[in-house]
């Protein structure tokens, strides 16, 4: 299976090598042809997979405990390592900016730049990194837990979790062909986290130090998050996916309340409540707009393309949350993650996204101009650098970005390394040796594209094509947890249904 991936891995670094204009083409025709074809697949198996996980949540699956023990990590921990695991290389970058987009090109015929664009824009932010993404993760979640703490399965992979539904047929090459899937898969999403996080480590190192924001620096920037969350993942999650995902979101936590104290916190909070009010009203047509009258391309820049990048993370961030969920019960998983992974996105986009805003309204900093003539990178780092104590805020959005990014890698590599084990003791954890081949194999297509093409467009569109099949092992994956689930008494086990 490892050999096959790597083979895989090969053919694409060393298609983008030989051909790279050839490549680049192809890649964007078959990702411009999955968004406007399967764009609604997508739409709809998100929107499902939240009112599903809120049904296992509150139903009488809810209770089960997942395993016989205590819970393993303290909730700090537990929703750090889950939350810095998925999004975080890229909540200081958008969470700072996205509303311009959404400000300067509206979707549902709202006028650009109107008061009702800026209401919207500081609400969709809060929508496509919301309770849709975690709810996608979620069930997974609940899938390989249960499959690994309940019915004592010894192998930590996907296609055991595809057996309850599939049969026999998860079995042999069926299963490795599901796992080989799931492996490939994950170089898309993971690639998109890279694309997003190491732009604004470049500008960043140019802010502070006046190094030039060039394709080389980026390769570097690659090449160092590969060493952290190498070091990170070799030795497990206790002793460095934990430590590091803490430290990150304690950074995290002084940033937001650093920038709402120096902000316009009226602004702040009332634009929040604005936007909570909207996406309450708007949340069932902000799910299924797909704009088929005046085909504007909008929900498949914006939605198709998040959905599809959550997705790709779907199953990864499935067999994660799992591995450090053991003595949670399935509700606590499922409303834990909810709660804390919507915190989250609800503190980054509504300090950072309205305090940005509010210097744009109140003509500070033309944050507009910056982004459309500058870049994003580029004017995240001018803005924040204006702020008080300018210099260690960009410091710390430096040290923050890479950790993001390494704690997204470290997280990945350990669970590609899981699922590559024959088997895994219920207490073991997989070979270190595994887990650093995986660290380096994450790597390969990101930095071949930073070389050969000198950007990271292609990996973001990579995670739209390769969400498609991911898509097919989701949706069996999701059938066998509630198969799971169905066949489990609660009575049958009520050492394991009791919640505290």
């Amino acid at each position: 299976m490892i050999i096959i991936v790597l083979i895989l891995v090969f053919i694409v670094d060393a298609y983008l090598f030989i051909s790279p204009d050839q490549s680049k083409n192809m890649i964007d025709l078959i990702n411009n042809y999955i968004l406007n074809v399967f764009g609604f697949i997508y739409a709809w198996i998100v929107l499902l997979s939240l009112l599903l996980c809120i049904y296992i949540g509150v139903s009488r699956f809810g209770p089960i405990r997942l395993g016989e023990d205590k819970k393993e990590y303290s909730e700090f921990s537990w929703a750090a390592m889950m939350f810095c695991s998925s999004m975080a290389a890229g909540f200081i970058y958008w969470g700072s900016i996205e509303w311009v987009f959404h400000y300067m090109n509206p979707p549902y015929g709202i006028m650009p730049l109107s008061t009702e664009a800026t209401e919207f824009a500081a609400t969709l932010p809060l929508f496509y990194w919301g309770l849709s993404a975690w709810g996608v993760y979620l069930i997974p979640a609940v899938a390989f837990a249960f499959l690994r703490y309940n019915l004592k399965n010894e192998r930590f992979d996907v296609a055991s979790a595809c057996k309850p539904l599939l049969g026999k047929y998860a079995d042999g090459v069926g299963g490795k062909m599901i796992d080989i899937f799931f492996l490939f898969g994950i170089l898309g999403g993971i690639g998109t986290a890279l694309g997003i996080g190491s732009p604004l480590v470049s500008a960043s190192l140019h802010q502070l130090f006046g190094f030039n924001d060039t394709p080389m620096l980026r390769f570097l920037v690659i090449i160092v998050v590969t060493v952290i969350f190498t070091v990170s993942a070799y030795n497990g999650v206790k002793k460095g996916i934990r430590i590091l995902s803490n430290i990150n979101i304690v950074l995290m936590l002084l940033l937001i309340i650093y920038v709402f104290l120096v902000g316009n916190k009226g602004f702040i909070v009332n634009m929040q409540t604005t936007s909570m009010g909207i996406l309450i009203d708007n949340f069932f047509k902000m799910s299924t707009y797909m704009d088929p009258v005046n085909n504007s391309g909008d929900p498949q820049s914006w939605l198709v393309f998040y959905w599809a990048w959550w997705l790709s993370y779907s199953i990864f961030m499935g067999l994660f949350i799992a591995k450090i969920s053991r003595g949670r019960t399935i509700r606590q998983v499922i409303f834990g993650g909810l709660f804390y992974g919507f915190l989250g996105s609800f503190s980054m986009f509504s300090v950072l996204g309205n305090y940005s805003m509010d210097l744009q309204l109140r003509g500070v900093i033309d944050i507009v101009k910056g982004v459309t003539e500058n870049g994003g990178p580029a004017t995240v780092i001018d803005m924040f650098s204006k702020m008080p104590l300018g210099g260690i805020v960009v410091f710390v959005i430096l040290i923050t970005s890479i950790l993001s990014m390494a704690t997204s890698f470290d997280s990945a590599a350990y669970t590609m390394a899981m699922v590559s084990s024959k088997q895994i003791p219920l207490n073991g954890r997989p070979s270190r040796k595994l887990t650093i081949f995986w660290a380096v194999a994450l790597a390969a297509i990101p930095m071949a594209l930073m070389i050969f093409n000198g950007s990271l467009v292609q990996v973001q569109a990579l995670t739209v094509i390769l969400a498609l099949p991911t898509c097919v092992i989701y949706v069996i994956i999701v059938i066998s947890c509630l198969k799971m689930l169905s066949q489990w008494s609660v009575i049958n086990a009520p050492s394991q249904t009791t919640e505290k």
